[in-house]
């Protein structure tokens, strides 16, 4: 592991942390949305107990987090996990940032009763895939997705 991972402390996000996390979200999905809506969505889904966002940060501020929904699967009988974003600031990648977020959201997940755990990425997004095969993620399905604009 990177000295600079091992310095990376993983915590739960807090309300103190949505400026950095309006700026990281701006640079990982582009003009997705305006600050003003991302804020609004942020502050909702942290008050929802099958939310987790966790954030890596360094003496710099947050450099990057990752967020899992908990959800109810009546048909698999289990609770189940989503990694939904995964995000590092570029001038700290392939440092062990991504895998020491990826390993403590498992942890946690196991210790919530999770049965399995599942995350998406695009097709192309090889790194992205190798770190996450790297984790023990090895069953591929297809997502299929339609947008409402």
């Amino acid at each position: 592991m990177d000295s600079l991972a091992r310095s990376t402390r993983i915590r739960f996000a807090d309300i103190g942390d949505l400026p950095s996390l309006i700026i990281l979200a701006e640079q990982f999905i582009p003009g997705e949305a305006c600050d003003k809506k991302r804020l609004e969505v942020l502050k909702r889904a942290l008050k929802n107990p099958d939310y987790e966002l966790l954030v890596a940060e360094l003496d710099e501020g947050i450099v990057g987090f990752i967020d899992q929904w908990i959800i109810h699967d009546f048909a698999h009988g289990a609770r189940l996990s989503y990694i939904h974003s995964l995000y590092v600031d570029s001038r700290y990648r392939r440092k062990g940032i991504a895998s020491k977020l990826i390993q403590r959201v498992m942890k946690n997940a196991i210790n919530r009763g999770v049965s399995e755990i599942h995350v998406t990425t695009r097709f192309d997004n090889e790194s992205a895939i190798n770190l996450y095969r790297k984790h023990g993620l090895i069953k591929r399905h297809l997502q299929l997705e339609k947008e409402f604009k």
